[in-house]
């Protein structure tokens, strides 16, 4: 029980290993991106591995203990699967434009990403796109993903 207990905090760190490396907080360092794409390859395979052996478990030994765990290693198999970065930075959709008059949360200092296409611009705030990433809007026909 104390190994499935360990590997159940395993599959957990594997499965939250790239958000966590992802946050902007975080001084990532080329192998630390390299561990955390490894940990998301691995982990649905871990996922796995382990909700069979909870399920074994379960058939062995019917208690409550062993029950949570085989819903956490459940669990598991499906936040495996799950891009959880998508998750945490989601593009912003459907954009509301309005003229720079009637927009408030743009200060003078700050920094923007600007666009100009056949004579219609758009600028979008880093502030914002620092959050998001990226963004998807058009500007006339052509379709833009700005990001940072």
């Amino acid at each position: 029980m104390k190994l499935l207990i360990a590997l159940t905090i395993l599959n957990v760190a594997l499965i939250l290993a790239p958000p966590v490396v992802a946050l902007p907080p975080v001084n990532q360092t080329p192998a630390m991106l390299a561990a955390a794409h490894l940990a998301q390859t691995l982990s649905p395979f871990t996922s796995l591995a382990l909700a069979a052996l909870a399920a074994i478990h379960v058939w062995r030994r019917r208690t409550w203990r062993t029950m949570t765990l085989l819903a956490v290693a459940l669990g598991c198999v499906v936040l495996s699967r799950v891009n959880l970065l998508e998750r945490v930075f989601a593009p912003a959709m459907d954009v509301g434009t309005t003229a720079i008059g009637n927009f408030h949360d743009v200060r003078d200092t700050d920094m923007v990403i600007g666009v100009v296409i056949g004579g219609q611009s758009r600028a979008y705030p880093v502030r914002y796109l620092a959050y998001h990433h990226m963004l998807n809007d058009q500007l006339g026909s052509t379709a833009l993903l700005p990001t940072y």
